[in-house]
């Protein structure tokens, strides 16, 4: 068979069907193809690395700076005070970071820096802002163990002048630092106000239902249900004094109706003396008294019979009457007139009169104890109306004490709520206001610097090593697709059995290619012109790349 290199063997022949192209095309035939045609894919893989190249020699350098800014805890433990703060911290660094990357921030910053002076010539004030953004990253570098708790992160900004790249990373830190602070101090102080006023509102309400419960207790007073032991036993008391009183009223009544027969039964007429004409006054005989003395005598046993002991009062004034009745009986002498009384002389005869009624007789004595009687019994009377007054009272209160007891549980409930959740406002305020005294003096969870920003050293990007060794390897593939990609639209006979596919005709001899010395030097001389052609471009691409980044961008 001829060579491929061949042009009557490499020619173009008719369209194999489609079945018979994919059978054709296998991975020998692409080989053959790759180096029949290495000079189309070399050249291809030179230009697009030279185009990469200069492309990647043009790209402005961009410098990079960062911030490690360490999450610092609280100094004081959780367990003596706790924070207000809530929320996780990674929450709370977003909201930082949409607060200090808002408009009005970064454009104090640009204005200050006087950064992206090109850009402002030519774009609008909210282009240049979300490209500042663009610049700015935000991104945690530390989680320990299992926990979810952030412990640092870090803050990078990228620009093309190293040292001002250095200060706003710097700038960008400090604003982190300080908002953080702010927010804190204002949410804790928020917290503690709210807490303050929720305070003062429980505070009212709590002693607007203390007022309730005392105007409650003073309004009902014994008939509270802690006072029902109380109202009985003052009940029973007064049920004893009105029984008391009862059997005083009973014998005070006895004695009067006792006193009242026996003043009924001493009452006598005058002496009047019809035979002389003479009217003689009444007198006193020894009769009366001797009555009076028997009289006395009934009703002290009388009082005896009826349960009274020797100490009663009635029984020892009735004794004492006695005795001196007996004692005056005895001065008296046997006559019933007493031994030093001197008879007087008759008087003269007065003038005859007629008879008269007599006066009635009462017995001081029997009607000093009859007043004494009704006295007793109109006081005891008074007492009796009194107790029973009072009893009924205190049955009232007994019986109103379950309606009491159902009311005032209520005002209790409610005070008790009351004062639980004033309680519970009261330490939340309290440890509220130290939490906020912890923020104010800075020992609660802050941001600190851990590693300052220094200006970089050499470009962050673009990585031209990376970007010429794609741009080669992006060379080296389309050349091998143009090389290889031909043959979807026609197939390239590189063999005998693909002639004999293509065209269905048996191939006889296959003549090979007859090559003279003058053939051989021309080849080798392509071969060389090639070589070094490469080689110097390889060269002279190195060189630039070494003059124009030095000898660490590789």
């Amino acid at each position: 068979m001829e060579n491929p290199s061949t042009n009557s063997i490499a020619g173009r022949h008719r369209q194999p069907r489609a079945d018979q192209r994919t059978s054709l095309l296998t991975p020998e035939h692409c080989l053959r193809l790759i180096f029949h045609r290495k000079w189309l894919i070399l050249g291809v893989f030179a230009l697009v690395s030279g185009v990469t190249a200069v492309i990647t020699t043009r790209l402005p350098n961009v410098y990079s700076s960062d911030t490690l800014i360490l999450v610092d805890p609280q100094k004081v433990p959780e367990s003596y005070v706790k924070a207000t703060i809530s929320g996780d911290i990674r929450n709370r660094l977003g909201t930082l970071k949409q607060q200090i990357l808002s408009a009005t921030r970064l454009q104090k910053i640009i204005d200050s820096l006087n950064l992206y002076a090109t850009e402002r010539k030519t774009m609008a004030r909210e282009d240049v802002i979300t490209h500042m953004r663009s610049d700015i990253a935000v991104s945690v570098v530390s989680d320990f163990g299992g926990s979810q708790d952030l412990q640092a992160f870090r803050i990078t900004y990228s620009g093309g002048d190293p040292q001002l790249v250095a200060q706003v990373a710097a700038e960008l830190a400090n604003l982190f630092i300080e908002e953080n602070l702010k927010a804190r101090e204002q949410q804790a102080q928020g917290t503690t106000d709210f807490l303050t006023n929720q305070l003062g509102e429980t505070r009212k309400t709590l002693e607007e239902q203390e007022a309730k419960l005392r105007d409650f207790r003073l309004k009902h007073i014994g008939e509270m249900p802690e006072q029902q032991a109380a109202d009985l036993q003052i009940l029973g008391h007064l049920q004893s004094q009105l029984q008391l009183e009862a059997d005083a009223l009973n014998r005070a009544e006895q004695q009067r109706a006792y006193i009242e027969s026996m003043m009924s039964s001493s009452q006598s007429a005058g002496v009047v003396d019809l035979d002389d004409g003479e009217t003689a006054g009444p007198k006193v005989s020894a009769a009366p008294a001797n009555a009076a003395v028997s009289r006395e005598k009934q009703q002290l046993t009388a009082l005896l019979a009826h349960g009274y002991t020797e100490n009663h009062p009635d029984v020892r004034r009735l004794k004492q009457e006695l005795e001196q009745q007996a004692k005056s009986a005895k001065e008296a002498g046997p006559g019933g007139v007493p031994e030093a009384q001197v008879p007087l002389p008759p008087p003269p005869a007065p003038p005859k009169r007629h008879p008269v009624a007599p006066p009635k007789y009462v017995n001081p004595v029997l009607q000093t104890q009859l007043t004494g009687a009704e006295s007793e019994i109109a006081k005891h009377k008074e007492q009796v109306q009194d107790l029973s007054k009072q009893i009924a009272g205190y049955q009232a209160k007994l019986e109103a004490i379950p309606v009491r007891e159902q009311q005032i549980t209520e005002l209790v409930r409610d005070y008790e709520i009351s004062k639980a959740h004033y309680s519970q406002l009261l330490n939340n305020q309290l440890s509220a206001a130290t939490a906020t005294q912890l923020e104010i003096v800075q020992k609660g969870e802050k941001f600190s610097i851990l590693d300052l920003a220094q200006p970089a050293q050499k470009p962050s990007r673009p990585n031209r090593t990376l970007l010429n060794l794609g741009g080669s390897l992006g060379g080296l593939a389309l050349g091998v697709f143009l090389a290889l990609g031909t043959e979807f639209l026609g197939m390239s006979i590189t063999s005998a059995e693909h002639l004999t596919a293509a065209t269905g005709f048996p191939v006889l001899e296959v003549i090979p290619l007859i090559e003279t010395r003058m053939d051989r030097l021309a080849r080798r001389k392509r071969r060389f012109v090639a070589a070094v052609s490469g080689v110097a471009a390889v060269l002279a691409i190195g060189a630039f790349l070494i003059y124009h980044y030095g000898a660490r961008s590789f």
